[in-house]
């Protein structure tokens, strides 16, 4: 058998020396894991006060189109989400890189809240996008309607359904000090939160629902509800995330069923006229 003069043989030390060089390159990569680690809580941190940045000068841009007596449009609105959603899904895979828990990622995610007065939080991107939830519910069903999935006619209902499940928070919120006193107030207070989190998990569920058909997601982000965490292990910036993401669900469905709100407040203020 013929030799090949260019190869080089090997030896024991070349031999050492090629296992050095690799344990350099394993402890380089976990020297640099280790590092993505550590600073996956403040990266995180940095794309929710983008987000922060973006809410603002959205509310800004949208009270001038206002003054103008103006609405903005569909596709202006739609830029405005991606822009979020780029910030937002940043944050996400810092999270999911570094593997942080929730108690971390509230931290990180408190930065994102633009106020905790529920009056201002209409202004946000997640709450306006339910002026096109009809477009949105409009686009998904037909994509529904057109696949082969054997979980269309399952989908339908699901999507056809949530304004039940709004509606069902809805007569927990305007129900009257009278109902209230019938059904006791722990009670009151243990099925209204349910009835908010059922809503909430049915709208991040029509998201999901979006981006199994491909088409664009009803708001930008999905929601924490309440029961993920109990309230006794709650740590502030926990109760802070989910009390805003509460309120924005909230003013995301006054917007998108405006007019069964504004019949239910009427009707409440009329009621409380009579002291009833």
């Amino acid at each position: 058998m013929s030799k090949n003069l260019n190869s080089t043989p090997t030896t024991p030390n070349n031999e050492n020396q090629n296992t050095q060089k690799d344990d350099q390159i394993a402890n380089m990569l976990r020297s640099f894991r280790q590092q993505q680690v550590e600073d996956a809580p403040a990266e995180a941190t940095r794309f929710f006060k983008e987000i922060f940045d973006i809410q603002q000068d959205f509310a800004n841009r949208s009270a001038k189109i206002r003054e103008n007596g103006e609405t903005m449009s569909q596709k202006e609105f739609e830029k405005w989400e991606d822009a979020f959603s780029y910030e937002y899904n940043s944050a996400k895979e810092e999270i999911y890189s570094a593997n942080l828990n929730l108690d971390a990622e509230a931290e990180a995610a408190q930065h994102m809240v633009t106020s905790t007065k529920e009056s201002e939080l209409h202004k946000t991107i997640e709450s306006q996008a339910g002026n096109f939830y009809y477009e949105r519910t409009n686009t998904l069903r037909k994509a529904i309607q057109n696949s082969d999935s054997n979980t269309a006619a399952k989908d339908l209902e699901y999507l056809a359904t949530f304004p039940s499940s709004v509606a069902r928070h809805l007569d927990y919120k305007y129900m009257t000090r009278e109902e209230v006193r019938d059904y006791g107030p722990e009670t009151y207070e243990r099925q209204r939160t349910a009835a908010h989190n059922n809503a909430i998990e049915h709208l991040n569920g029509l998201n999901e629902l979006a981006k199994k058909y491909g088409t664009r997601p009803f708001t930008v982000r999905n929601f924490w509800p309440s029961n993920i965490r109990d309230k006794r292990g709650q740590t502030p910036a926990i109760a802070k995330v989910m009390r805003y993401d509460r309120d924005i669900v909230e003013e995301y469905y006054a917007i998108a069923f405006s007019s069964e709100v504004r019949n239910r407040e009427a009707k409440q203020k009329h009621l409380e006229k009579y002291g009833i």
